[in-house]
């Protein structure tokens, strides 16, 4: 079975290397024998809506085309949401989304139906608490990883880890590590949206 991804981010954010360090993790699982990420870019430029794909599977993944009708969505920028591409998250599928916002309220702001699983966590906040700023703006894409860790019970926080000290390197890691931490501590499930 191929499990289907987005990373959905804004040039500069990391989507293109946090859907990089889910592949990694993912085959770091054992769970998965193939995997495959590669970024889409718009007007390639810091701050246009960039999407990068990753397909884990138990499978040889021959396809590399776009994913119209993801299993999971990880949002890094809510700025960049529209409603037809959240409605395109299959049944079951998961919503994971850096905002502001509870659960509750998200459900009922992009109209999401029972079958999808919601997780929150105000990313963005946590990053600037801990004076995670790269840039000029909060590092968002490796600190959401921890929420994907926790609420996909195939790929574990550990594995994660290993995969960020992997993709960025060890001096690096550590503070890209505790953030991500925080954020798996930090968030608001719905699952089937309800809680």
């Amino acid at each position: 079975m191929i499990t289907e991804i987005i990373v959905l981010g804004r040039g500069g954010q990391g989507a293109v290397t946090g859907a990089q360090i889910i592949a990694e993790a993912a085959y770091l699982s054992k769970e998965y024998s193939d995997v495959a990420s590669s970024p889409t870019f718009g007007t390639e430029r810091r701050g246009s809506p960039v999407y990068a794909y990753t397909r884990i599977a138990d499978e040889k993944i021959w396809t590399r085309q776009q994913i119209e009708a993801p299993d999971i969505v990880v949002v890094l920028d809510e700025t960049i949401l529209t409603k037809p591409f959240i409605q395109s998250i299959k049944p079951n599928g998961y919503f994971i989304l850096n905002t502001d916002k509870c659960a509750a309220e998200v459900i009922e702001l992009y109209g999401l139906s029972e079958d999808k699983n919601i997780a929150v966590s105000n990313v963005t906040h946590i990053c600037i608490e801990n004076n995670f700023i790269v840039d000029g703006q909060p590092m968002v894409n490796t600190p959401i990883l921890g929420v994907f860790a926790k609420v996909l019970d195939t790929i574990s926080f550990d594995n994660i880890k290993k995969a960020i000290i992997s993709r960025i390197g060890d001096k690096k890691a550590d503070k890209n590590i505790e953030i991500a931490k925080i954020a798996a501590g930090m968030v608001d499930i719905r699952r089937g949206g309800i809680q």
